[in-house]
């Protein structure tokens, strides 16, 4: 008896293995249609919204979903658009996302150049959005859309690590590091030279 319930267990096994990996497809395939659903849904209504004018939130929802390409097809330009209207009237969030597009995207319009980066970062971070800051402080070290400046890029990266903005504790850090460094190796010159 022990050996036929054995045989029996084995062949559930192998029938219903294939059965349980099936019926695991198809609920697969039924989630992601209903996310879309509802993605498409919210993209809609917040769209509805956003057209409206008076409605900074839906503006963001609708840049950000353009972004993402969630309810819609991925459009930069169009996410752009919509990020610069809700820039506009303080939304920090979409002052930043407007920023980062301008600096990493490509897809823009015709004439966008990452130097138009800086003065929605700047809105940004002087909100007190800490991705902003960060970004912020990149930028003036880097030197690639603003004049370099070591200084304000400690002072932007100090702020957004004061916020616990766990990218800007690692770059403040190793940039304190190698300042120090730099500043020693002066230093040692110097006196050689002497």
């Amino acid at each position: 008896m022990d050996k036929m319930h054995k045989s029996c267990y084995l062949m559930m096994r192998v029938l219903l293995l294939p059965v349980l990996l099936v019926l695991s497809l198809n609920i697969q395939q039924v989630m992601a249609f209903e996310g879309d659903y509802v993605w498409e849904a919210r993209f809609k209504t917040s769209l509805a919204k956003a057209r409206s004018g008076h409605q900074v939130k839906d503006q963001y929802a609708v840049g950000d979903m353009y972004m993402r390409g969630r309810g819609t097809a991925k459009n930069a330009a169009k996410a752009l658009y919509w990020f610069l209207l809700a820039a506009k009237q303080g939304h920090r969030k979409a002052a930043y996302k407007a920023g980062y597009l301008y600096l990493y995207s490509s897809g823009l319009p015709t004439g966008a150049s990452p130097k138009q980066a800086f003065p929605w970062m700047r809105k940004a971070a002087l909100a007190g959005y800490a991705p902003a800051q960060y970004e912020l402080g990149r930028l003036f070290f880097s030197g690639k859309v603003i004049k370099r400046s070591e200084p304000q890029a400690l002072k932007w990266l100090g702020r957004a690590k004061a916020a616990n903005y766990a990218p800007a504790r690692k770059a403040f850090d190793q940039m304190v590091k190698r300042l120090v460094k730099t500043q020693t190796v002066f230093i040692d010159q110097n006196r050689a030279a002497k």
